[in-house]
């Protein structure tokens, strides 16, 4: 726990000192007064905003989710077990009881809001105590009162508002030089600070994403303190199933959506795990199994660099650790399933290492092109790096047949190079439930559900007349569906083709994709041959 204070506090000092540095070289340039009035009125804005804000969330919640504040009393006599643990941990820190909100919505999730430990409040859906029982429930809101406790609502204001300066002070040096008189040595100058807090701001924007991983792992620490570790990491994984198996409503998307900053865990990951959950019936083997991606993976690192919440594989071997430390038993067991896996990292690296060559193949090709061939050909560069991605993206090869599981257990997965997959089962539904303008499709095979990435031959327009008259009708009937497989935060396929007894709908993703890169090497051959005498 020393160590994951230690992290928030260095984060918070980089940012700090990247303020700093920029103000101080700023004043050294122009007359900063604006300048200060704006970082001023930007500190003076997001306190208010901090100070007023519980009460605003309260009106927003009580609005579109239709909250119901409920009087401690009435909490204690529904949960007796979770409002016991809450009033021991406040009554142990010297704070009142925070005031309890339930959402009627059976999809689980929970998250705190405030100003301080003073006026917090911890909001629950009823989906929390219909899916988990009370040990993990109390395990789950052990983890909110560990926010409250080591005052994350300040922690992480103060981290926003450095951020919003940094992009304050670029926006304003901007201005000050298109203004100013751009021959002048002191306008090179306003442009370099100008970069350098253009770039410390996105460092920034990355800092803070870290920063907030590392206080889910503060509050999941503080859990483990009151709860067994273990049923922190059930309840984790009984939320997740909890998400997918519960109706995808209107009202359940937005609420998942717009407070995935704030939940439990990242619902883009929790449906990655939930699906595995589910088909598994809670087999925490093969769970452990489909963790190991998380841990393992270089692709999954790289991913979680724009998440709040750390990849749940992570957080599953941390709790671990912390439950080994305790003595207590922890079922869920991520390093078993690593050690029975025997992964060959060298080949995860390579693999990496590769994939982000490729990522990296346009850039590389145009800057190239630059210093090598005529201008007219840069763009041509570019389009045969793409070109290149193309190939890469997607492999030319026999479609190999396997279940939905058994590549969700695959630790060598990537978001970047798919795998030719046949999978056999029926499409169960529309890619984004309830959307009819929805071209993609939810597929399910004996062993799961994947989403299915449609693209129309005609593209767009295609894809809205295939949504509107042909996906329905795809609906519970048998199929095969052929594609390549990916893995990011979620796991998706690319279709190629779906085949049922009746007919064969086809998917052009290949062909979209290469859209881009033949434009472009279509437009520097026409280009080179203009300035050339050629055409």
């Amino acid at each position: 726990m020393g160590k994951l204070f230690f992290a928030s506090t260095v984060t918070l000092g980089l940012l700090f000192s990247f303020v700093f540095f920029v103000v101080i070289l700023a004043l050294l340039v122009i007359d900063a007064v604006s300048l200060g009035f704006a970082i001023a009125l930007t500190v003076a804005i997001n306190v208010l905003l901090w100070l007023i804000g519980p009460w605003f969330t309260d009106f927003i919640n009580r609005w579109l989710y239709k909250v119901r504040f409920l009087k401690k009393e009435e909490f204690e006599s529904q949960h007796p077990a979770v409002a016991t643990l809450i009033a021991d941990i406040a009554k142990e820190h010297k704070f009142k009881f925070p005031k309890i909100g339930i959402i009627s919505d059976q999809n689980p999730t929970a998250f705190t809001y405030g100003s301080g430990r003073y006026n917090c409040r911890i909001i629950l859906t009823e989906g929390i105590f219909h899916f988990l029982n009370d040990d993990e429930a109390r395990a789950v809101v052990a983890h909110e009162m560990g926010h409250i406790v080591h005052r994350d609502f300040i922690v992480m204001m103060v981290a926003s508002t450095l951020i919003q300066i940094l992009y304050e002070i670029y926006a304003w040096l901007i201005r000050v030089r298109s203004s100013g008189d751009k021959d002048n040595k002191g306008a090179g100058v306003v442009k370099l600070i100008a970069i350098v807090s253009y770039v410390l701001y996105w460092i920034g924007v990355y800092l803070l994403l870290y920063l907030s991983r590392t206080r889910e792992y503060l509050a999941d620490t503080f859990s483990s303190k009151h709860v067994e570790s273990r049923h922190l990491a059930d309840a984790l994984i009984k939320i997740a199933y909890g998400i997918v198996t519960a109706d995808d409503s209107d009202s359940a998307k937005r609420l998942l959506q717009s407070t995935r900053h704030l939940g439990i865990m990242d619902v883009k990951n929790a449906k990655s795990v939930g699906t595995i959950s589910y088909i598994t019936h809670e087999d925490q083997s093969v769970i452990a199994e489909a963790l190991v991606f998380d841990k393992v993976n270089p692709w999954a690192k790289l991913i979680e660099l724009n998440s709040t919440h750390p990849l749940t594989g992570k957080r599953i071997e941390h709790l671990q650790k912390l439950a080994g430390q305790k003595g207590d038993t922890f079922p869920l067991d991520v390093k078993s399933a690593l050690a029975k896996l025997s992964i060959d990292h060298g080949r995860l690296n390579k693999d990496f290492v590769g994939g982000l060559l490729i990522l990296a193949l346009p850039w590389i090709a145009g800057i190239s092109a630059l210093f090598l061939l005529p201008l007219e050909l840069v763009l041509g560069a570019i389009g045969a790096g793409l070109l290149l991605q193309v190939w890469y993206k997607f492999p030319y090869a026999t479609p190999q047949e396997t279940t939905i599981l058994d590549e969700l257990r695959n630790p060598y997965a990537s978001p970047l190079r798919g795998k030719p997959i046949a999978l056999s089962g029926a499409v169960i539904g529309r890619g984004v439930p309830g959307y009819v303008f929805g071209e993609d499709m939810m597929y399910q095979d004996k062993t799961g559900i994947i989403f299915l990435d449609f693209t129309h031959v005609f593209g767009f327009l295609g894809n809205i007349f295939f949504a509107l008259k042909k996906v329905k009708n795809l609906f519970s009937v048998p199929s095969q569906a052929y594609g390549w497989f990916y893995r990011g935060m979620g796991a998706h396929v690319s279709l190629q083709r779906l085949a049922t007894e009746k007919e064969i709908v086809k998917s052009h993703p290949v062909a979209w994709a290469l859209v881009l890169p033949i434009i472009l090497i279509g437009a520097s051959i026409i280009w080179f041959l203009s300035n050339n005498g050629g055409i």
